[in-house]
């Protein structure tokens, strides 16, 4: 019913149109840009009368760019109605309404009727971002970037609303935009999340970690870590230091169980079996000496008695 209502407008002012600015012209007066809008408007409107909706749209912005009557903005308005681009048929219609005089508005009496009924097809949305510089997109068609001073009027229906921007998670809503009404989105968009997992176990048990040189606790450990690769130092009592690295992508979780060497005790350290044969050496040599002693050699230069000496190897 709505429609047939507003084809029914539409083909009533259609004809009142072909007069709006010619009278509206001549009441001005002369001039050679008026001169050309006219026949630039002249072909639009046969443009429209064939249903050459492109054409006629091209006609009419070419005339009211050489002189900006607002009549224009009524046909230029019907042809986006006739298109179904209901937000800028009513943005014409609108500014026809403000700044056409009484006089010119006068030849269109059912303009309030027109505008209600074009108003019902266009529906409001007002998008706010705690992000700036974020993509907004209606109907994957690029509507702005936030922030949106002006809220966006977009033909009522089904409509997929996107806000995207680089390395945040992008917002997707889908819904129903009623014409004539208003709809309101606070968006917060998420961080992506570009770290690893790196899992940490240890066969020392509870054994303190560093990670690029930086305490990150003890195992059995999870800690969060950008891509890349990482160099990992584990410590525990009783165990040797170790040193190994670990390579993460985003998103993923490694899993490592490191395997750590205990301390030898001190009878497995080189250096105390060293000291230990030095004594056993020295042992040796002093016993076996004590054990050769023998009798001195008798004779004029030599008192009786028993001399000992170390054996030499």
């Amino acid at each position: 019913m709505k429609a047939r209502t507003l084809v029914f407008l539409l083909s009533w002012l259609c004809a009142l149109s072909v007069c709006l600015v010619a009278v509206h012209a001549s009441a001005q007066g002369g001039g050679g840009n008026r001169e050309e809008s006219a026949a630039l408007k002249k072909l639009g409107d046969n443009a429209m009368d064939a249903l050459r909706y492109d054409d006629a749209l091209k006609y009419y912005s070419d005339a009211y760019a050489l002189y900006p009557d607002p009549a224009i903005l009524y046909n230029r308005g019907r042809v986006h109605g006739a298109r179904g681009e209901w937000p800028l048929a009513l943005a014409d219609l609108e500014r026809f309404d403000h700044e056409a005089p009484n006089d010119l508005k006068a030849k269109v009496p059912l303009l309030a009727q027109l505008l209600a009924e074009v108003t019902s097809h266009v529906a409001t949305v007002k998008v706010t971002c705690d992000q700036p510089g974020a993509r907004v997109f209606l109907r994957q068609t690029l509507a702005g970037t936030t922030p949106i001073a002006e809220p966006l009027k977009v033909n009522a229906g089904s409509a997929v609303i996107e806000v995207t921007k680089d390395g945040f998670t992008p917002y997707k809503d889908e819904r129903t935009l009623e014409g004539g009404k208003t709809v309101e989105l606070t968006v917060a968009l998420v961080p992506l999340d570009t770290k690893g997992t790196l899992a940490l176990k240890s066969t020392a048990g509870a054994a303190s970690v560093s990670v690029d040189g930086v305490a990150s606790g003890t195992t059995p450990l999870e800690t969060r870590v950008d891509p890349g690769t990482h160099r990992l130092v584990l410590r525990a009592d009783g165990y040797e230091d170790t040193e190994t690295s670990a390579v993460v992508r985003t998103g993923e979780r490694r899993d490592l169980e490191i395997e750590m060497r205990k301390k030898p005790g001190i009878l497995g350290r080189w250096w105390f079996w060293a000291g230990v044969g030095a004594v056993v050496v020295g042992g040796i040599v002093i016993t076996y000496a004590l054990l050769t002693e023998k009798s001195a050699s008798s004779g004029d230069n030599f008192a009786p008695a028993q001399v000992s000496g170390p054996l030499r190897f």
